[in-house]
């Protein structure tokens, strides 16, 4: 009776932790270049099903009793892009990632390209730090700056200032994911130079969170929870007799 108990707890705290990832996607469907999740869930062991009849155990399949958070995954397909006629918004086309130094020794990566301007003219991710070009911070001292498809940035006059650092992890490596789309590469692994990406001036990528969606997942993640929650008081009464039909004896 008490593995039943454990279950039931189980798909509790699963279904709240997938309630808490969805509601974290919706609470940064406004937020440029955010990367939804989505949680996998597994089973610990499977347990032989079998039907006690006359006498015989036949066989009838397989269950787990405890269901598990196997991984979370991020989905990296881009958000929408849009015009926003504002020259500090750059989004990025394709894979990659804007590098910002902020305070620590790892740098952050982002896709959200909504930059501004510091005291010294430095272009920066607000709160954050400097956005980072080839050959170190992006400084541009004023608004009449220009960004090329590839990344160069040149000054009114034409003149190229910098290269903006468009950076990728190697397929094989997973990056750390931070607050607010922030990343950064994890300890003892090195980014590399992005391929086959387009920047575009005076654009915002948006999150690629799907409102619909997400809400429709909400509303099943719930509805388990829901389901798990009746099933733990079910099993609470069928408890409570059971002790008061011993207790009678």
């Amino acid at each position: 009776m008490l593995s039943g108990f454990y279950t039931i707890a189980s798909g509790m705290l699963a279904q709240q932790r997938n309630i808490d990832l969805i509601g974290n996607n919706l609470v940064n469907l406004e937020t440029p270049g955010y990367r939804g999740q989505r949680m996998v869930f597994n089973t610990f062991e499977h347990e032989l099903m079998v039907r006690k009849e006359a006498y015989q155990r036949t066989p009838i399949g397989s269950a787990s009793p405890i269901t598990l958070v196997d991984d979370v995954v991020t989905l990296n397909h881009s958000g929408l892009y849009q015009d926003t006629g504002h020259p500090f918004d750059i989004a990025i086309d394709g894979p990659g990632y804007f590098v910002i130094q902020g305070n620590e020794e790892q740098p952050y990566l982002t896709r959200g390209g909504q930059f501004n301007m510091d005291a010294e003219g430095y272009l920066i991710l607000e709160g954050i730090g400097r956005v980072m070009g080839q050959d170190g911070p992006v400084q541009v001292k004023n608004a009449q700056f220009k960004v090329l498809a590839d990344g160069t940035v040149n000054n009114e006059a034409g003149r190229r200032i910098g290269n903006l650092q468009i950076t990728a992890p190697p397929e094989d490596v997973t990056l750390v994911r931070l607050n607010n789309g922030m990343y950064q590469m994890p300890a003892g692994q090195e980014s590399q130079a992005a391929e086959g990406f387009r920047l575009h001036q005076n654009v915002k990528e948006t999150s690629n969170v799907n409102y619909t969606t997400e809400m429709t997942a909400f509303i099943e993640a719930q509805r388990a929870f829901q389901s798990c929650s009746s099933a733990l008081q079910i099993m609470d009464n069928m408890n409570r007799k059971a002790v008061s039909q011993i207790a009678a004896v």
